[in-house]
């Protein structure tokens, strides 16, 4: 039996976590529909300005502005909503396999590093408003508002960190004892005086701190996006190159860009696509074309991957879309779960590679490189390794038997004019760039545009209610990844300050006269990274110190850009990190490590196919040039 005051106890924490969870579900509320708005509000911006520039020859002056504090607003309206969630990317498996005293040590002070880096981009933020000053010539409003949600976003994610484990009733002391250490870590932060690291090691290199403060926060768990962040205050605090208020201003700016708002573009339209079923058409095409083939529902997953990549850009999406509508399917006839799974995770790379990829988006902005041509020039890479995964499957099915007979001429076609509406998307996107009749930022938003005329006009799959929920988790997801990029720029800031892809070049410059060997090394190096780094991460932290050296050997620029890509994408499929795995893994209820053990014949094929795409430049700049 329990005593009056075990049972007041009790009930006085029942009470703390119902007001919790009120407060946190109100933020969240609050928080999202702001984002939502937010989002909508770009979408409405930027297409107006795409219908006034080319039906009546007039834009609105101040639409590119407005997009980019929209889209900066939608970064940081997203901590919260990350942090509630738990949606940061962080690499988690080397915690997890501590025992479980250092464990919950571990995950402790990767919280209390969290809530560090968040004070100090709080108070960095803040002190950027109380400095700045002028106003946008465009917008004609104080220059501070753009940087308002930073402190914002901030301190609201502190509110979740607080309040979370009450929340959940598990472990309630958790969030304000993280918030404790984590402010005396920013307290500590505050009294170092400037150039604190230069003085005890002279000698030693803001970027090795940096990338070794980097490499222990993502080792304790901390997300990508802070352990990037937590080098860069380590390394500016240490050695007074880049100070905080900089450090933030250099992530607003690393957002702030034009070409990034493509993301969001693209992210909602795929979303639409999803909340209206229409990919199911794409699904349905891909059953009447190789659901015949043995191993069909696999084959399937291959091509349905294909299909879809021209549709989100997103391999998360589509590794959570399979894993709910064909491993079940799978599963019903014979296949094994760690098969199913491995199937769909491996197919999930492909929408890195099909226009509109987002990942080539993302390298496009860190290279300064062409979109339209690193799309066109993935295509032919897209489709070497649908083929060498068609392979694999064939090979590796045993005796599972087609999904379906063999479909005739007719079927196919049926099945093609109803997915139709949906592939065409891809098709105008690419062919828009391509022959310079929009920017990527103008072709994504035309894409939204064109999914709700899907939507809401012609199938009428979905109203106001499914077209808010779609939106917010477009928002949601750009959030996530502009987070990302704009943690990136920092880095890269430093990197560059220090030279160190001018000091990579020299050390490596004998091997320019050999590419073949360089390449080749080069791929080991991202195959290393790319299974401790997202994708996205590793895109905007390796490409600035890799090009150089490519382009020194007199490798095309975009040929290598595709090559980084398809060597990264493997990094989903392979642990440490291996995000793809975990979706189709969480999605479907099978143990990963049995996932990861299913996906490595499938790696040795996707392998073959990274060589051909390093050593055969034709399959990446054959189109492009044909075409250009």
């Amino acid at each position: 039996m329990t005593g009056p005051g075990e049972s007041g106890a009790a009930a006085a924490g029942g009470r703390g976590a119902r007001l919790a969870a009120r407060v946190l579900a109100t933020l969240d509320r609050v928080v999202g529909a702001l984002a939502t708005l937010a989002l909508a509000a770009l979408i409405a911006i930027v297409f107006a300005n795409v219908v006034g520039r080319y039906f009546f020859g007039r834009s609105l002056v101040w639409a590119e502005e407005a997009g980019i504090w929209l889209f900066v607003s939608i970064v940081f309206l997203g901590l919260p909503l990350a942090q509630r969630a738990g949606l940061h990317l962080s690499l988690t498996l080397l915690v997890a396999a501590l025992p479980p005293r250092p464990r919950r040590a571990a995950a402790l002070l990767a919280d209390a590093i969290q809530v560090f880096i968040t004070l100090m981009l709080l108070f960095a933020g803040l002190e950027i408003m109380r400095r700045i000053g002028g106003t946008s010539p465009a917008l004609l409003l104080p220059v501070w508002l753009k940087f308002l949600f930073l402190p914002l976003g901030c301190a609201a994610s502190l509110l979740c960190v607080a309040l979370g484990g009450l929340e959940r009733g598990r472990a309630p002391w958790r969030g304000p004892l993280a918030l404790l250490l984590g402010a005396l870590l920013w307290l500590l932060a505050q009294g170092l005086p400037p150039g604190a690291l230069t003085a005890v090691l002279p000698g030693v290199p803001a970027s090795l701190v940096m990338g070794l403060a980097f490499l222990a926060a993502l080792a304790l768990g901390v997300p990508v996006a802070f352990a990037l962040l937590f080098g860069v205050f380590l390394a500016g605090l240490g050695s007074g190159l880049l100070p905080p208020a900089a450090a933030a201003q250099t992530l607003v700016n690393g957002v702030g860009r034009f070409l990034l708002l493509a993301i969001p573009f693209f992210l909602a339209a795929g979303a639409l696509m999803n909340a209206g079923g229409l990919t199911r058409r794409l699904l349905d095409f891909a059953f009447a074309l190789v659901g015949h083939l043995r191993g069909g529902h696999a084959q399937v997953s291959v091509v349905s991957s294909l299909l879809y990549g021209g549709v989100s850009g997103s391999s998360y999406a589509e590794a959570a879309l399979s894993a709910k509508l064909l491993v079940p399917q799978m599963l019903r006839h014979g296949y094994g779960a760690p098969f199913a799974c491995a199937v769909t995770a491996a197919s999930a790379v492909l929408p890195n590679l099909v226009p509109p990829s987002i990942a080539l988006l993302i390298l496009a902005a860190a290279a300064n490189l062409s979109v339209g041509a690193l799309w066109l020039a993935a295509v032919g890479p897209a489709l070497l390794v649908a083929a060498c995964l068609m392979l694999a499957v064939r090979l590796l099915a045993g005796r599972q038997r087609a999904a379906a007979p063999r479909a005739g001429v007719g079927e196919i076609a049926r099945c093609g004019l109803h997915a139709l509406p949906v592939l065409a998307l891809a098709l105008l996107v690419v062919a828009g760039l391509r022959f310079g009749v929009v920017t990527p930022t103008e072709a994504g938003v035309l894409a939204v545009a064109y999914a709700l005329v899907l939507g809401l006009g012609v199938y009428r799959e979905y109203g106001l209610r499914g077209l808010a929920a779609a939106l917010r988790r477009a928002a949601l997801e750009a959030a996530l990844v502009g987070l990302l990029i704009g943690a990136a720029a920092p880095f890269a800031f430093v990197l560059a300050a220090e030279q160190l892809p001018q000091a990579a070049v020299a050390a490596l410059g004998g091997l320019a006269e050999n590419p073949l060997l360089l390449l080749l090394l080069i791929n080991l190096a991202l195959l290393l990274f790319g299974m401790i780094l997202d994708i996205g991460a590793a895109i905007l932290i390796l490409t600035p110190l890799l090009l150089p050296l490519a382009v020194a050997a007199g490798v095309d620029p975009v040929h290598f850009g595709v090559v980084v890509v398809v060597n990264l994408m493997l990094g989903g499929l392979t642990p440490p990190v291996g995000m793809l795995a975990f979706v189709a893994a969480s999605v479907s209820g099978t143990p990963v490590h049995l996932v990861f053990r299913a996906l490595l014949p499938f790696l040795g094929f996707l392998l073959l196919a990274l060589l051909l795409v390093t050593y055969l430049p034709s399959l990446s700049l054959g189109l492009l040039r044909l075409i250009g």
